[in-house]
Protein backbone atom coordinates (compact mmCIF):
# COMPACT_ATOMS: atom_id res chain seq x y z
CA UNK A 1 0.00 0.00 0.00
CA UNK A 2 1.61 3.19 -1.14
CA UNK A 3 1.46 6.50 1.60
CA UNK A 4 0.95 9.69 -0.13
CA UNK A 5 0.64 11.22 3.12
CA UNK A 6 2.39 12.03 6.28
CA UNK A 7 2.42 13.83 9.34
CA UNK A 8 5.96 13.87 10.51
CA UNK A 9 7.56 14.84 14.01
CA UNK A 10 10.76 17.52 14.20
CA UNK A 11 13.72 15.20 14.55
CA UNK A 12 13.33 13.99 11.16
CA UNK A 13 12.78 17.18 9.46
CA UNK A 14 15.71 18.51 11.37
CA UNK A 15 18.09 15.17 10.42
CA UNK A 16 16.83 15.42 6.56
CA UNK A 17 17.36 19.56 6.37
CA UNK A 18 20.90 18.73 7.89
CA UNK A 19 22.17 16.42 5.67
CA UNK A 20 20.65 18.09 2.77
CA UNK A 21 18.17 14.93 2.07
CA UNK A 22 15.27 16.78 2.50
CA UNK A 23 14.14 16.63 -1.00
CA UNK A 24 13.03 13.32 -0.80
CA UNK A 25 9.93 13.80 1.23
CA UNK A 26 7.88 15.63 -1.76
CA UNK A 27 10.14 12.67 -3.77
CA UNK A 28 8.21 9.98 -1.70
CA UNK A 29 5.18 11.25 -0.18
CA UNK A 30 2.40 13.77 -1.86
CA UNK A 31 1.36 15.49 0.77
CA UNK A 32 3.91 16.25 4.21
CA UNK A 33 1.87 17.97 7.05
CA UNK A 34 3.78 19.57 9.70
CA UNK A 35 1.20 20.08 13.35
CA UNK A 36 2.27 24.01 14.52
CA UNK A 37 4.26 22.52 17.54
CA UNK A 38 6.54 20.96 15.40
CA UNK A 39 6.81 24.16 13.10
CA UNK A 40 7.43 26.09 16.31
CA UNK A 41 10.44 23.27 17.20
CA UNK A 42 11.89 23.28 13.93
CA UNK A 43 11.51 26.98 12.93
CA UNK A 44 12.08 28.75 16.80
CA UNK A 45 16.21 28.21 16.55
CA UNK A 46 18.97 30.17 14.97
CA UNK A 47 18.00 31.35 12.04
CA UNK A 48 21.22 30.46 10.34
CA UNK A 49 20.50 27.38 11.42
CA UNK A 50 19.91 24.92 7.78
CA UNK A 51 16.57 23.18 9.63
CA UNK A 52 15.17 26.52 10.31
CA UNK A 53 14.90 28.87 7.34
CA UNK A 54 14.76 25.10 5.34
CA UNK A 55 11.45 24.06 6.73
CA UNK A 56 10.30 28.42 6.36
CA UNK A 57 10.59 28.15 2.99
CA UNK A 58 10.03 24.73 2.15
CA UNK A 59 6.62 24.74 -0.47
CA UNK A 60 6.26 20.81 0.28
CA UNK A 61 5.38 21.00 3.68
CA UNK A 62 2.07 21.67 4.84
CA UNK A 63 1.56 24.22 8.03
CA UNK A 64 -1.38 22.40 10.15
CA UNK A 65 -2.78 25.09 12.76
CA UNK A 66 -2.72 24.45 16.56
CA UNK A 67 -5.22 21.84 17.79
CA UNK A 68 -5.84 20.54 21.29
CA UNK A 69 -3.87 17.38 22.11
CA UNK A 70 -5.79 14.23 22.69
CA UNK A 71 -6.39 13.68 26.40
CA UNK A 72 -4.97 9.85 25.61
CA UNK A 73 -1.93 10.98 23.97
CA UNK A 74 -1.36 13.89 26.73
CA UNK A 75 -1.45 10.83 29.55
CA UNK A 76 1.76 9.61 27.82
CA UNK A 77 3.93 12.94 29.05
CA UNK A 78 5.57 13.56 25.69
CA UNK A 79 6.61 16.83 24.36
CA UNK A 80 4.13 18.95 22.05
CA UNK A 81 5.77 18.11 19.11
CA UNK A 82 5.04 14.23 19.61
CA UNK A 83 1.71 15.00 21.33
CA UNK A 84 0.77 16.91 17.88
CA UNK A 85 1.83 13.97 15.90
CA UNK A 86 0.00 11.24 17.54
CA UNK A 87 -2.82 13.26 18.16
CA UNK A 88 -3.35 14.29 14.27
CA UNK A 89 -2.94 10.59 13.33
CA UNK A 90 -5.40 9.26 15.69
CA UNK A 91 -7.84 11.88 14.35
CA UNK A 92 -7.29 11.17 10.88
CA UNK A 93 -6.46 7.19 10.80
CA UNK A 94 -6.47 7.38 6.80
Amino acid sequence: MRIDRIVINASPLISLFRSDLQDLLPALFSEILVPDAVWEEVTQGNHDDVAASGLAKAQWATHLAAATVDPVVQAWDLGAGESSVLTYAREHSG
